[in-house]
């Protein structure tokens, strides 16, 4: 159900008092950051009624030393929270892909079981700091040299309902740099993503990335190489986000046409269909 200005405006404030008590907590340099100060302004002077253009979403992100040890909290304000369940999760980089699932799993159920209409972001930094050293304890399996491989190489179409959040997108391009799988990232409503690689590497991004705490994200068509690894099967040299104005807003509403014209270009318009479930063609066409 859609929010009327003035329950939006009513849990903005909300959002405001939170992040103010989170301040008072967090008030050494570098513990608490918001992602972009621009955001703030805009959710600020839609409280103020400075403006009736409702504000992206607010991200923000709490560094927290657990036991030595760099834990980043990052949450995702959406505009029905606190009555709906903020996008949150932890990244610490010496815990490997199995430990971030897990501990992202209980995070999330922890804060799903919280009372609805409740802030619940420092709730959820002391459950980390109670239960961080039982991820710590987990044993790590010794990173291993990767045997050479022959895998067949795997394309995933990833769909979402939204991606807003400026920690989630980082998250997605740094960890895609960092298994060194190809592909693009568009964010906004809906979402889409492409990622492609050898079948263990795509797996491996894929499974971190659903962890995290999505309204609805799932795979909604794999492709795979017909023949040997090699060959034309990849179609990008890199993995980058991009975007598309739709009747002049970056990032919100995608541009159809203008996404069909970029996947054709990299020989993929034969999948537009399939994924949309409608034909359409680039301007000029």
């Amino acid at each position: 159900m859609k929010l009327s200005p003035n329950q939006l405006r009513e849990n903005l404030r909300i959002h405001l008092a939170e992040l103010e008590s989170l301040e008072s907590v967090f008030c050494n340099p570098g513990e608490l950051k918001i992602e972009d100060i621009c955001t703030l302004a805009d959710v600020k002077d839609f409280v103020d009624d400075k403006t009736t253009i409702p504000p992206p979403y607010l991200d923000l992100t709490i560094n927290l030393n657990i036991d030595n040890m760099k834990f980043e909290l990052c949450a995702t304000l959406p505009h029905k929270y606190p009555y709906s369940q903020p996008e949150i999760f932890v990244r610490n980089d010496k815990l490997n892909r199995e430990q971030h699932v897990k501990i992202n799993k209980d995070l999330n159920e922890f804060v799903a079981g919280q009372e609805k209409g409740e802030p619940c972001i420092f709730s959820a930094t002391c459950w980390l700091k109670d239960h961080a050293d039982e991820y710590l304890q987990i044993e790590q399996e010794q990173p291993s040299k990767k045997e050479e491989r022959n895998e067949k190489f795997v394309r995933y179409w990833i769909y979402s309902h939204h991606i807003y959040s400026k920690t989630k997108r980082r998250e997605i391009l740094e960890l895609a740099q960092e298994l060194k799988v190809t592909g693009f990232c568009m964010p906004g409503k809906p979402g889409l993503i492409c990622v492609e690689g050898c079948y263990s590497d795509v797996s491996e991004w894929w499974q971190t990335i659903k962890s995290m705490n999505w309204k609805k994200i799932f795979c909604k068509i794999v492709e795979d190489d017909k023949e040997e690894a090699g060959g034309n099967f990849l179609k990008f040299n890199n993995f980058e986000e991009v975007a598309f104005q739709s009747n002049g807003v970056k990032c919100n509403h995608m541009d159809m046409g203008e996404l069909y014209k970029f996947m054709k270009a990299h020989d993929l318009g034969y999948i537009f269909k399939e994924i949309f479930g409608v034909e359409t063609k680039s301007s000029g066409e």
